[in-house]
């Protein structure tokens, strides 16, 4: 018998059985359903597979303070009280050293009290030496002249005033022509000394004023050339300034109290008095918002996972508050890092992380 013959007489056998007919069908039914079930088990499994969703932490908060470059020191010299002419040692801007001498006054009043005062002496001295050595009037005598020495020594230290510098500087004169003699009266400021470093003179608003403190830097550009230097906080006032004066904060700090703040440069060059500037400081650098649900809590540490070139890098941090949606914490956390916000159980430090991430 051939093998067609005996497919034909299966099939012949199997069409009047009727059990086999059933069982055949059953059997069939129950390898559909199974197959169809595997398929929609790996399509459910597929489907639910969560995908990675990202956070990127924002740029820390940025606070303007507008200022101008002044001389770190600057004195003004008043002209002689009495209004006597001055004998000027110095010349407009004129660079002198602390101590060096500024201007002499001449106290004409006690030039003529030391005149007063030798001619007394020396009449003095002279009756003396009519007097016999055993003269009782030899001791009024000696008391008499030493009373007058005192008082020209008195009489010498006011005779001529030296005004000195205070540091080092260079000297502005405020009323040249008194310089050739003529009354410096004209003017309650003869002259000014500045230093030749330079600082920025800012101003902050009330706002802003809890979040800097001494010792911060900050990026200074100088607006009229475009530079930008390394600033650091050196004075912060405790005081409200009774007006804006030269700085202005625009409108809307017009009706906020403004304090005085004065930074130092990391460098002179490119420092010039009187340049407008504007100072850039990066605040709460080391407190960073997250979402909270990105904070895993195992019990023994306290972290999230950011993205780094593709692959999962554990940070560790601490909560300073959180919400229902948003965390703020401190750890090794950048502006800009991307976190992982929906973290998994498997994750691993190291982990490459899916490439469909989902970013937000």
């Amino acid at each position: 018998m051939t093998f067609k013959n005996k497919i034909e007489n299966g099939f012949a056998k199997l069409k009047s059985n009727k059990k086999m007919q059933i069982y055949l069908g059953v059997a069939a039914v129950v390898v559909i359903v199974a197959i169809g079930g595997i398929i929609i088990v790996n399509n459910t499994k597929h489907d639910t597979t969560p995908v990675v969703q990202t956070y990127t932490i924002p740029e820390n908060e940025k606070i303007f303070i507008n200022g101008i470059i002044v001389p770190k020191q600057s004195k003004d010299i008043p002209a002689p009280a009495n209004g006597s002419n001055p004998d000027i040692r110095v010349t407009n801007a004129q660079n002198v050293k602390s101590g060096d001498v500024l201007y002499i006054v001449k106290d004409e009043a006690a030039i003529q009290e030391i005149s007063s005062i030798k001619t007394q002496i020396s009449n003095l001295i002279n009756e003396k030496r009519a007097l016999q050595s055993g003269d009782p009037s030899l001791v009024s005598i000696n008391n008499q002249i030493a009373t007058l020495n005192t008082s020209l020594s008195t009489a010498n230290a006011k005779a001529y005033t030296k005004v000195k510098a205070p540091f080092d500087g260079k000297v502005y004169l405020n009323n040249q022509a008194s310089s050739s003699g003529a009354d410096s009266n004209s003017s309650a400021v003869l002259m000014t000394i500045q230093s030749t470093d330079y600082v920025m003179n800012g101003q902050i608003s009330e706002q802003d004023l809890s979040k800097i403190k001494k010792d911060m830097t900050a990026d200074v550009t100088i607006l009229a050339s475009g530079d930008t230097v390394k600033g650091r906080i050196s004075y912060i006032s405790e005081r409200p300034q009774l007006s804006s004066g030269h700085v202005d904060q625009g409108d809307s700090a017009s009706s906020l109290s403004l304090y005085n703040v004065i930074m130092t440069f990391d460098t002179q060059e490119g420092i010039v008095n009187g340049y407008h500037t504007q100072a850039t400081i990066e605040v709460n650098t080391d407190k960073h918002k997250v979402p909270t649900k990105a904070i895993v809590n195992d019990g023994n540490e306290i972290y999230v996972f950011t993205e780094v070139d593709g692959y999962l890098r554990k940070v560790n941090v601490e909560i300073l508050n959180d919400s229902e949606d948003y965390s703020m914490v401190t750890g090794d956390l950048n502006e800009n890092d991307v976190v992982v916000k929906n973290p998994t159980k498997t994750m691993k430090d190291g982990d490459p992380i899916p490439s469909d991430a989902s970013k937000k």
